[in-house]
């Protein structure tokens, strides 16, 4: 593509490559931002990940433990 545009204005061999090396860097830098946002993305559902298990763990734990309603419980569960 660029080319065809390039050779409609009859520029130098020299141009050519600067038109051709500001196309890599746009490339590169869109690749970039992908994987950049590809990183935020795992970040965030190893976040959801992590909280997911937390509260696992914690309803397990109330679940197990045999908390009477004298000890502030209800009914047997951990008073909120």
């Amino acid at each position: 593509m660029w080319e065809l545009i390039l050779n409609e204005y009859n520029l130098t061999s020299e141009t050519l490559q600067l038109a051709q090396m500001r196309a890599e860097l746009v490339s590169i830098g869109e690749k970039e931002r992908i994987l950049r946002q590809r990183s935020a993305d795992r970040e965030a559902y190893r976040y959801l990940l992590d909280a997911h298990r937390l509260a696992a763990r914690t309803s397990l734990l109330e679940q197990g433990l045999n908390i009477s309603p004298q000890d502030g419980g209800k009914d047997g569960q951990l008073a909120a």
